[in-house]
């Protein structure tokens, strides 16, 4: 009886010291988000350009890495539409899904691959496939040929601000998608509008969740979402200049 009443005592005197850790962990993660979300936003606030006038018509932004041209038609109603080019061989993005938009691809000339939940589907002009948010994608050209995408390609404002800086960081950064450099690279971005997540990642929740804690610490390393260099607004003279100084 005696032993019983040990064993008992020894288990409530763990889980009281699981508990109270767990109080403890808790108490801690919640001080580092609010101190490091008030060093983030208020204390040190990036400095970049109001996205809600950023693109202009002829502003373009590529990735060699990806194989895709944009030059911006218009931005008007949170939305920046863009002519997309696809180069021959293009490798396309890594498979990902997109939470809050829909796309929808149609084109002018050759065959588009777009890997779509597993499968593969190929359209040629006149043909259109819609990809609904939340489904896993990927278009890639498989062909010799450029591929122009049909009219003016429509993303969100935030998005599109957040493509620019990718591409920049895809082609100019050697350690771009290496781990842990490349989870803190972007958690400043998708805390910044940047709704594109990896398929082939944890589950988007975890994805985001897991920006959401690294933010702060990202910004203290010296992370952000917006680095001047790869600014499309500025004038190849004015961009060398400051390439030069920054160097």
């Amino acid at each position: 009886m005696l032993k019983k009443n040990i064993n008992s005592i020894k288990r409530i005197t763990v889980l009281n010291l699981f508990g109270k850790g767990l109080i403890y962990t808790t108490i801690l993660i919640a001080c580092y988000l609010i101190v490091g979300y008030i060093l983030h936003l208020a204390i040190f606030p990036e400095d970049k350009p109001e996205v809600s006038s950023y693109f202009k018509p002829g502003h373009v932004f590529e990735s060699q890495a990806e194989g895709f041209r944009q030059t911006v038609a218009r931005q008007e109603n949170g939305l920046v539409y863009c002519y997309l080019e696809i180069k021959p061989y293009a490798p396309g993005p890594p498979k990902h899904i997109h939470t809050n938009f829909d796309e929808t691809f149609e084109i002018e000339n050759g065959e588009l691959s777009i890997w779509i939940d597993g499968k593969i589907k190929k359209i040629k002009p006149g043909e259109t496939v819609r990809i609904p948010k939340g489904t896993p994608h990927k278009p890639f050209n498989e062909t010799s040929d450029t591929i122009r995408v049909k009219g003016a390609f429509p993303f969100p404002e935030g998005f599109a601000f957040g493509l620019v800086q990718i591409y920049g960081l895809m082609d100019d950064d050697p350690d771009f998608g290496k781990f842990p450099h490349t989870m803190l690279m972007v958690a400043p971005l998708y805390q910044s509008d940047f709704d594109s997540y990896l398929a082939e990642g944890p589950p988007v929740f975890i994805q985001k969740l897991t920006s959401f804690i690294l933010t702060p610490i990202a910004r203290l390393m010296g992370y952000k979402s917006y680095y001047k260099k790869y600014d499309i607004s500025m004038k190849g003279n004015d961009k060398a200049i400051y390439l030069q100084k920054n160097k």
